[in-house]
């Protein structure tokens, strides 16, 4: 389940309104029982990392770029 309500953005808090819908849609698809542990917005990009341990990299238009 995707659930959050905050991620960190340059060390500032920022609502998940901001969270591009195609990154809720790509994981919802893939990844549909994990849980968002955090969501780290870089100048171009998006780190999320789920509590399974997997982290999912997004580029800032919330395309999915690569799993590390």
């Amino acid at each position: 389940m995707v659930n959050w309500s905050l991620i960190r953005s340059n060390g500032r808090k920022v609502s998940s309104s901001k969270i591009r819908k195609s990154m809720v849609s790509f994981m919802t698809k893939h990844y549909p029982c994990s849980v968002v542990q955090s969501i780290e917005k870089k100048y171009n990009a998006y780190k999320v990392d789920l509590m399974n341990g997997i982290s999912l990299i997004f580029d800032a238009d919330g395309r999915f770029v690569k799993t590390n």
